[in-house]
């Protein structure tokens, strides 16, 4: 039996050492399980790369040499090894011996153990005095001094945990790619008003996401969203306060792939500051809202899923910082450069603030309250706005939400305010389904008196149907009044929206 083990353990520890020579020396190592540690009262201290196969085989040896002298002391018979001495012990108690060196013994042959060196940077705190002693300990007349060396440790793991944390290591360090892809169908409706060019047209619109993502350094990575847009959406003809389909903010020229957001996050003082720098779009930040904030899975109407009083038109280079010391607290800043034309960065800066909190009044579930203020010189005049965003759960399945805002966009007076209610688990048909109603009103009074007060009224109901893990259908209908001055049109706009990420 012996010949066998030392024929298995010689090729065990040969493809253990190759493994370990070919794999990447920065992974993490774990100490060795507790049966390694000891065995017999005996310990092994750690050996350099080259003593592994020597220092596993005495291993070996010492096991076996043991197992024959219990062995034979259960048989009568002189053991042959090691000291003649004459022991007594009964069979009984020799067999709980017996049955823990042979399990100690199959464990060390089915898990090759090596000795890998690691180079570790350690911290020294150390004293001085006058005459340049060193101590480690404070001394009269001595200053502290700090420095940094390097140790050459040796930690004993099993093969198949350095692969597994090797492994591990190269997943947080490649890039992922995300796609995100949907299309919408709209047909238009003319209920009241003069006849419009959109009664009886339908449109469509197909989007595509590429968002690449990876990991830098410890607590930062980096992110990219392509974008590529196509189609007619129904905001063309239909000509409303705000967007009737939220990713037309996206489009700019047929079939033309943009750059929509690249940034790179850190994360600061124990992670209770994030700081995003790049390509940013400061609604990812700011003016969020759990129940109507995303116009692929919620409502497709603009005005549901952002205050139209924030001002944002397009996407730019920036930054935003998040301080969080608390999970129901957070503070937020960002500005970035709104306006694409302008030819400097002081033309044309966009910032934010805002303060967010967690509660739950009144014994309700808990609620998100954020109330975010901008100033925005983009224009020849510098504008400001105001607003608030909530959803509060009152039971787990249904979010009570509405937002406020009010301002001025250039040189005009907005005045904003939505709300609604979305359902999910047990209000739906199954429990990955999620369906809402809202409703918005926003005003727009023009500083040139020569022109119209507009008024828009807004209300969309949708249904998002789980199809598949990564597949979602949802059907939507729009009601929108407009009116500008004394002319009123009304349209019904009903909808489909195909989405499928993966």
């Amino acid at each position: 039996m012996r010949s066998n083990r030392r024929k298995w353990l010689d090729r065990t520890i040969m493809s253990g050492m190759m493994i370990a020579a070919a794999w990447p020396a920065s992974a993490q190592t774990n100490s060795a399980p507790a049966p390694m540690g000891q065995m017999g009262g005996m310990s092994m201290a750690p050996a350099a790369p080259g003593d592994d196969r020597k220092v596993l085989l005495d291993r070996i040896d010492t096991l076996e040499k043991r197992l024959a002298e219990i062995e034979s002391r259960l048989s009568g018979a002189p053991s042959g090894v090691g000291t003649q001495a004459s022991v007594t012990a009964s069979p009984s108690a020799e067999q709980p011996q017996v049955a823990e060196l042979n399990e100690r013994l199959t464990y060390l042959e089915t898990n090759a153990v090596m000795s890998e060196p690691k180079t570790t940077v350690k911290r020294v705190e150390m004293w001085v005095d006058k005459d340049g002693v060193q101590h480690d300990e404070q001394v009269p007349g001595a200053h502290k001094e700090v420095t940094y060396q390097r140790e050459a440790t040796s930690r004993r793991q099993a093969i198949g945990e350095e692969i597994e944390e090797a492994l591990a290591d190269a997943e947080s360090r490649r890039v992922s790619i995300g796609v995100n892809s949907a299309i919408t169908f709209q047909h238009a409706r003319q209920l009241r008003g003069p006849r419009s060019v959109a009664d009886g047209h339908s449109y469509t619109l197909a989007s595509a996401d590429l968002t690449f993502t990876a990991g830098l350094a410890q607590n930062t990575m980096f992110f990219a969203d392509v974008v590529g847009l196509t189609g007619n959406p129904p905001d063309g003809e239909v000509q409303g306060l705000t967007l009737l389909n939220s990713y037309t903010a996206r489009l700019s020229r047929e079939n033309e792939l943009n750059l929509r957001e690249a940034w790179i996050k850190t994360q600061l003082f124990n992670q209770t500051v994030d700081v995003t720098l790049g390509r940013l779009d400061l609604t990812n930040y700011f003016d969020r809202n759990t129940a109507a904030n995303d116009e692929t899975s919620m409502f497709l109407s603009d005005s549901l899923v952002n205050n139209p009083a924030l001002g944002l038109a397009s996407n730019g280079p920036g930054v935003a910082i998040v301080y969080q010391p608390y999970t129901s607290f957070a503070v937020k800043v960002g500005a970035q450069q709104s306006n694409p034309k302008a030819t400097n960065l002081s033309e044309s800066v966009f910032a934010l603030a805002e303060v967010d909190y967690l509660m739950r009044p009144f014994g309700l579930p808990e609620g998100n309250y954020r109330v975010w203020f901008r100033t925005d010189n983009s224009s020849r005049n510098r504008s400001n706005a105001w607003g608030v965003s909530i959803d509060q759960k009152l039971v787990p399945q249904i979010t009570l939400f509405g937002r406020y805002g009010g301002g001025k966009i250039a040189l005009d007076d907005v005045t904003f305010y939505s709300g609604g209610l979305q359902f999910t688990g047990d209000f739906a048909f199954t429990p990955q389904d999620n369906w809402g109603i809202g409703y918005s009103h926003t005003t727009i009074d023009p500083a040139n008196p020569v022109l119209n007060h507009r008024r828009e009224d807004l209300t969309e109901f949708y249904y998002n149907l789980h199809l598949a893990e990564k597949l979602h259908l949802s059907p939507h209908i729009q009601y929108v009044r407009e009116r500008d001055g004394l002319i009123n049109q009304d349209f019904i706009l009903p909808g489909l929206r195909l989405q499928a990420s993966f």
